[in-house]
């Protein structure tokens, strides 16, 4: 079948000291930046440096959520934040000085913010940032009168924030769903872009988070919305049909005239880029004539049949992208036939629920996390109240200081808990340093407020580089805040930068002692995805019986689950490099990434399978049907190995499938046959057993206790 496409396993290492994205989102940060400047000014005309500084922290949490990577309407994500962050400062308030009930309700409403991890990074973090409006109130508030006055600046704060996203520039509608669908998109043109290239052997696939992206962002939609949303649909479906064609192209496209496949597919990625592009922008950009007129004679020129399906599928990718900048947004058109379960749906609010109920036990990760989150967050509470009262360093209420370090600290992850732990509390130390040599001058009420200002702009501008650069701005804006609203400055930053150190470190002691190792929770993601193939290859082969055998509904719902279940896989892999547990895992650090790899290689065979479905009665393959018992006895036998429940014998697979193909004539039926497709389809299979015979062998490989482990 020729070349394979993977996905090529990657280690990464803590960020927590790196500078690690460049700016973006100007017009989104420019509203931030507004919703500040207006909170400030509003604080100077009414001489209340007090009122002003609550304001700016209710406009800046607010405007920070919008920020966010979202699904929803900027004006949802802003009204949503506005109404949790100011009701949680309320809540503060009224409970501040009753220890007792305090301490209860940040536990609770920490532990939600953590199961909220279920729904991802954003929604999560945006529960922290309600969680903070608690803290606030009740931990550094005076008195109950007096939280309930911060938390009413708060509010208005939170006002300002909303307003000011009602601004134009105004983004297409369902801007979350294209721009899922256009980095979806992207994906795809640099795929193509790259086996354009030339690459020989293997060569990394489309990734699937992207697809995993849009699909979720589609998924969210209302079912009244659905039908105007048709052609955002219909570009997904079209968005996965180009994938499987590329991965086929790839795979089986002659080494004859290297000159003319490079050609088209550079041609191929340039159609993808302009589909993107129409997609983000709801604007359309079309591609050059010159770009078809280089696909369209390779196509004809090619003895297969797949270059012939890429460009049928990019000439319906561009229309439906066009149909997506009509007013209706192609409101007339059918549900996409690829995607049938997807255009379905069912209540968001019960999907959701599903999800975090399947969390809600001990050995979850999210589970542990939220446990951990709340456990931490109430005893660095007390840690830092404790500080305050052996003498202090000039915050009252240090509390919340420590326990916001921690809160924002800890993540489910070993690495990122550590790389965000260090990054923090340097930045916090940085940013003292640089808001004390900037309260040295003798400033002016005015200069304060402007100062502020340009710092809460800069916490903007690179919130996304990393907990390093994010925090040194902002330590340095709230001090200044707070110098603002009549603290001194130097034992401020000093304060803040010492408390954030206690914090950071309180955040990873405690997932030290009660870690979530990835290298532990391995057999158990390996043992799922291979139980959902375990369900999908078998549909696979037995839809090649006869034209439309297969159940494109239900092999829908099983790529969507696989593909989750391997992006779990795999980022748990990466994961694990960078953990000192390697002990815990039943293989080594290399046969980790060989079964990283192996997974995508089955997975790839799986794509090319529904790719070549029969599409005539000539293409059918009836005697593959027989191939579903014994792959099903293997990759259910193989699961349980997985999780360490028995052993599995390599080679048991490739015995059986030589069996059946010598009882059933299956070489016989691919040499006499007229159709190319049933050729193919034939090798196919005999790869597919060899990949998951591969996997096998290297499943089958585990360390026993106290072996020396290969790095």
């Amino acid at each position: 079948m020729g070349r394979a496409l993977v996905e090529v396993p990657c280690r990464r290492r803590p960020g927590g000291l790196r500078v690690q994205r460049a700016f973006s989102a100007p017009w989104a940060i420019a509203r931030a930046v507004l919703a500040v400047l207006l909170a400030t000014l509003l604080g100077l005309m009414l001489n209340d440096p007090s009122a002003g500084a609550m304001a700016s922290i209710g406009a800046y949490i607010c405007a920070m959520a919008t920020l966010l990577s979202s699904l929803r309407h900027r004006v949802v994500n802003a009204l949503a934040m506005a109404a949790a962050y100011s009701g949680m400062a309320v809540l503060g308030a009224l409970v501040h000085g009753v220890t007792w009930l305090f301490l209860p309700l940040l536990a609770v409403a920490a532990f939600t913010a953590g199961m909220l991890r279920t729904l991802g990074v954003a929604p999560s973090t945006r529960a922290c940032f309600a969680v903070m409006g608690l803290m606030i109130t009740g931990s550094m508030s005076p008195s109950v009168h007096a939280g309930l006055l911060m938390a009413g600046w708060i509010a208005v704060g939170t006002a300002l924030a909303i307003a000011v996203q009602l601004l134009p520039p105004y983004d297409p509608r369902f801007a979350a769903q294209r721009r899922a669908l256009a980095e979806a998109y992207r994906s795809l043109s640099a795929v193509a872009g790259t086996v354009a290239a030339g690459a020989v052997g293997s060569t990394p696939a489309a990734p699937t988070a992207p697809f995993i992206a849009a699909r979720q962002a589609l998924d969210l939609l209302p079912q009244f919305s659905r039908p105007a949303a048709a052609a955002l649909f219909g570009l997904l479906g079209e968005a996965e049909r180009i994938r499987r064609t590329l991965h086929t192209v790839q795979a089986t496209a002659p080494a004859t005239d290297v000159v003319a496949d490079r050609a088209g597919l550079q041609a191929a990625a340039r159609v993808l880029d302009a589909v993107s592009r129409t997609v983000a922008s709801g604007r359309e950009h079309r591609t050059a004539t010159a770009e078809w007129t280089r696909l369209e004679p390779w196509a004809a020129a090619s003895p297969e049949r797949s270059p012939r399906d890429l460009v049928a599928r990019l000439r319906e990718a561009e229309q439906l992208a066009r149909r997506s900048t009509e007013g209706r947004l192609g409101g007339v058109l059918e549900p996409h036939a690829e995607i049938p379960g997807l255009y379905a749906g069912c209540p968001t609010v019960a999907r959701t629920a599903r999800r975090v109920r399947a969390q809600l036990h001990p050995q979850a990760p999210i589970f542990r996390h939220a446990v951990r989150l709340a456990v931490g967050v109430v005893i660095a509470e007390l840690i830092g109240q404790a500080i305050g009262r052996w003498g202090g360093l000039g915050i009252p209420g240090h509390g919340f200081w420590v326990a916001l370090a921690t809160m924002l600290v800890l993540f489910p992850e070993y690495g990122q808990t550590v790389a965000r732990g260090l990054g923090r509390a340097a930045g916090a130390l940085l940013g003292g340093l640089l808001a004390w040599a900037l309260s040295l001058p003798d400033w002016s009420p005015t200069g304060l407020a402007a100062a502020s200002v340009v710092l809460a702009s800069m916490a903007f501008l690179t919130r996304g580089t990393g907990q390093l650069m994010l925090n040194l701005w902002l330590t340095a804006w709230i001090v200044f805040l707070l110098h603002r609203a009549g603290a001194l400055p130097g034992p401020t930053a000093w304060a803040r930068a010492a408390d954030t150190v206690v914090g950071a470190a309180l955040a990873v002691l405690i997932f030290l002692a009660w870690p979530t190792w990835s290298n532990r929770r391995l057999p158990d993601l390996l043992a799922q995805w291979l139980r959902l193939q375990d369900r999908l290859l078998p549909q696979l082969v037995t839809g090649y019986a006869s034209v439309g055998a297969a159940d494109p509904a239900a092999i829908d719902e099983l790529r969507a689950r696989t593909r989750q279940a391997r992006e779990q896989l795999q980022a748990a892999v990466r994961q694990s490099h960078t953990e000192p547990a390697h002990h815990l895992s039943p293989w080594s650090t290399r046969q980790l990434d060989e079964i990283s790899s192996q997974v995508s290689t089955v997975a790839g065979c799986s794509t090319l399978l529904l790719e070549h479905l029969p599409r005539t009665p000539n293409d059918t393959v009836p005697e593959l049907t027989e191939l579903a018992d014994p792959l099903h006895e293997h990759l259910a036998a193989l699961a349980r190995a997985a999780a360490g429940a028995e052993t599995v014998t390599p080679g048991a697979l490739r015995s059986a499938y030589d069996s059946f193909a010598a009882r059933s004539g299956l070489p016989l039926v691919a040499a006499d046959s007229d159709s190319a497709a049933v050729s193919q389809t034939v090798a196919l299979c005999t790869r597919t057993v060899d990949a998951v015979e591969d996997l096998t062998t290297v499943i089958a490989g585990r360390w026993c206790t106290g072996r020396a482990r290969g790095r």
